[in-house]
């Protein structure tokens, strides 16, 4: 008999909008009792809240957010030093499925996130409450739906922010976004506000690779997957993966793998 398959519908265990005034509001998540597959997204709306992670405490002001799961070491709440009233949102849900964005959000970014107040994610999370509230959804599945566009709302607008705060980083993300489309470097480097030489220069430092590298390995493991995977002649898949004709790409495919691309196409 087989294993039955893993639940892969997230479910919202509890979400609301709060005021807090004092010190009061605290959680050890150590010691709540939770589990770590149970996940939450907390934004704050005014005034501004803590999170504290590996003995270092941050604000969490209006416009941010915390992720954690509620079996973890780290703590939140009303900070002592902070005078007015601190208002939040929150959705609490069964990771599931959506573990790996979960996971993804904070190993990139950390677990305070930016989440402009009029923003995708701002209004995603708003949507959440009401209709979790109001017990409006239709089924598991929008409950799951949205909770996926909450993350990915998430993931973007972190990716935005690179732009100002982290032109590499943006620009890494940008080649990932769009290496189908013919670009090249320097176009990329204009998106990110600096010069080629200087893009070139710091992300081969960061990453250990350089932005042409990657861009090339992106393009022709995508062209790999088409040609195993479907009848697209060769001469679209160059140009569907982002390569200025089919003898340019003909040519990359061999040095990289060692094949022709109508030789990696033939079933072994």
């Amino acid at each position: 008999m087989k294993a039955p398959l893993p639940d892969p519908f997230a479910r919202i265990i509890g979400a609301n909008h709060e005021f807090q005034v004092n010190d009061a509001y605290y959680y050890d998540n150590h010691r709540r009792g939770g589990r770590d597959d149970e996940g939450v997204v907390q934004q704050t709306l005014s005034g501004s809240g803590f999170f504290e992670s590996d003995g270092i405490r941050r604000l969490v002001p209006a416009g941010t957010a915390i992720l954690f799961t509620q079996d973890e070491d780290t703590r939140y709440g009303y900070p002592p030093e902070v005078t007015g009233p601190y208002q939040l949102r929150y959705v609490t849900f069964h990771l599931a499925g959506l573990r790996p964005w979960f996971e993804r959000l904070r190993a990139e970014f950390g677990s305070v996130l930016r989440m402009p107040l009029d923003g995708e994610a701002a209004a995603l999370l708003s949507e959440l409450v009401t209709t979790f509230r109001t017990r409006a959804f239709r089924d598991r599945f929008q409950e799951t739906e949205l909770l996926h566009h909450l993350l990915v709302a998430l993931y973007r607008e972190q990716v935005a922010a690179t732009q100002t705060n982290d032109p590499v980083e943006y620009g890494r993300h940008y080649l990932r976004d769009h290496f189908r489309s013919p670009i090249n470097l320097k176009s990329v480097a204009q998106k990110c506000g600096v010069s080629r030489e200087h893009f070139i220069r710091a992300f081969g430092k960061r990453y250990g690779e350089p932005p042409g590298e990657l861009l090339r390995r992106l393009r022709l493991e995508q062209a790999h997957r088409m040609l195993r995977s479907t009848p697209i002649p060769v001469q679209d898949v160059a140009v569907t993966c982002g390569f200025a004709d089919a003898n340019t790409f003909c040519r990359a495919f061999r040095q990289k793998y060692g094949l022709t691309p109508g030789q990696a196409r033939k079933p072994t």
